[in-house]
């Protein structure tokens, strides 16, 4: 896949967990234990802003390497697209006008979809506000929509026959477990399954 092709993807893609994240909001508010989905809800809210922001940034050519840290890939945007995130989330949460209320929160959710996914662990996970977060959930895709959108189409040109999505499937397992294995031998004590 070419670098157009892998931008568009990541913008598709961060349309994905947009979407995911306000279903489980969704099955959240009309959930009769609120506490169920509020990590899984805060999980893909974080990483739908991550994902965003990457794919904002893959779209304007910009390397991010393996950064996570959301307030560094705000940072990273050019300032057009740092300022339009900002003019979209204090419409909706004009109290973030404030610059130390503004820089607080980015800095509470830097590493937000790590503090939360790993909450079960014991490692303190920020009391952010909802709001905020949301609100940036929201100014991210809206920005990143108001500039790109993409639809992952089916191309009819590109029918397989059951043997070579069978062969393309096991060549994607062998590399995987290859890969897998390796980082596995490299960082960690592997332990033999049988």
């Amino acid at each position: 896949m070419n670098e157009d092709g892998k931008a568009n993807f990541s913008v598709y893609y961060a349309k994905s967990f947009y979407n995911a994240f306000i279903a489980l909001e969704q099955i959240n508010q009309n959930s009769s234990d609120e506490m169920l989905y509020r990590i899984p809800v805060m999980v893909n809210r974080a990483f739908s802003i991550e994902i965003t922001l990457k794919a904002m940034l893959r779209k304007c050519r910009i390397e991010y390497k393996k950064e996570h840290i959301l307030i560094n890939l705000f940072s990273m945007l050019p300032n057009s697209f740092q300022e339009e995130i900002l003019m979209h989330l204090t419409e909706k949460a004009p109290e973030y006008s404030d610059f130390h209320k503004l820089s607080e929160e980015l800095i509470l959710i830097s590493d937000l979809f790590v503090d939360w996914r790993y909450a079960f662990e014991g490692n303190i996970a920020p009391a952010v506000d909802l709001r905020f977060v949301s609100a940036f959930a929201n100014a991210a895709i809206w920005t990143m929509f108001s500039h790109y959108n993409v639809d992952l189409v089916k191309r009819d040109d590109f029918e397989k026959t059951d043997k070579q999505i069978e062969d393309m499937l096991s060549d994607n397992r062998e590399k995987a477990i290859e890969k897998i294995s390796q980082r596995l031998k490299d960082g960690h004590n592997m332990k033999t399954v049988i």
